[in-house]
């Protein structure tokens, strides 16, 4: 996504080049031989998608360490009593407009809930993502103005305790979240995901069938939306899943498996 790294990219500066998903999609560049991906995050008949040779490393990828505890107070949002906290966290770019309307429907199915997302830069397009929304609401007889909180980008503890003290996460459909999906579960916070065709799209449903949280993970945009209202209607169903996140979630840490294979595929490549 920066120009510099693109123009590198796309030259040969070393006998064997590979990428990886900061960027979660194949580069589609020549010189690029290999793209390193995880084998949680990848379906079936992932090479497809991929101009380089893929190779998908065990579990989630990558070694985790716990993020350090910082105490914070979430941001105020002047909820009612039995208003629900569903956090829609992704950037603006990953809110695709085909689906709004999916967003739209739960807020319709739950009518005493608020959907709290973020005004990330660049400014203009969560501006244009929040005149969208405005329309797929009042199509879907929502009310946007009560139910939809933009807040301003917040600090690291700020942001934990908001996580907290959410109800629900809804993972962004199409380009999924790794590190915040990541965040949320050391909060236990459940999480909804649709579960993509390419690595962007399955960052989140990874990390939870990675978990065992298989039931979270919705196949269509349909369930997306069924899932969602259901566990945003049904607390005890929620405390349930967090009481199973807490023990679930040491399954993130200190993974050597990937480790161990990126040494031989470097040992390997490089021979």
């Amino acid at each position: 996504m920066d120009a510099t790294t693109a123009k590198l990219a796309s030259l040969r500066l070393a006998p064997v080049q590979a990428a990886s998903w900061g960027h979660p999609e194949t580069s589609g560049l020549p010189t690029i031989d290999f793209y390193l991906s995880a084998q949680a995050l990848e379906p079936a008949d992932a090479q497809a998608n991929y101009t380089e040779k893929l190779v998908a490393l065990p579990n989630l990828g990558c070694w985790l360490v716990p993020t350090k505890e910082e105490s914070g107070k979430p941001p105020a949002l002047d909820l009612a009593a039995d208003e629900l906290v569903l956090l829609c966290p992704g950037n603006a770019f990953k809110y695709a407009p085909q689906h709004d309307r999916l967003l739209a429907a739960i807020a319709q199915r739950v009518p005493r809930s608020r959907l709290v997302f973020f005004r990330s830069r660049p400014e203009p397009l969560a501006e244009k993502l929040r005149a969208r929304l405005a329309e797929s609401f009042r199509r879907a007889g929502a009310d946007f103005e009560r139910q939809v909180t933009f807040l301003p980008w917040q600090s690291r503890a700020s942001f934990r305790a908001l996580l907290k003290r959410a109800d629900l996460y809804l993972d962004t459909v199409g380009f999924s979240g790794f590190n915040t999906a990541v965040q949320a579960l050391e909060c236990g916070l459940p999480i909804v995901a649709r579960e993509g065709r390419f690595l962007r799209g399955r960052l989140g449903s990874g990390v939870l069938r990675h978990l065992g949280l298989d039931e979270l993970v919705a196949p269509s945009d349909e369930a997306y939306v069924e899932l969602a209202a259901t566990l945003a209607t049904d607390r005890e169903r929620r405390q349930e899943l967090r009481r199973r996140i807490e023990p679930a979630r040491q399954r993130l840490y200190r993974d050597a498996a990937p480790i161990e294979a990126l040494q031989h595929f470097i040992e390997t490549a490089v021979r």
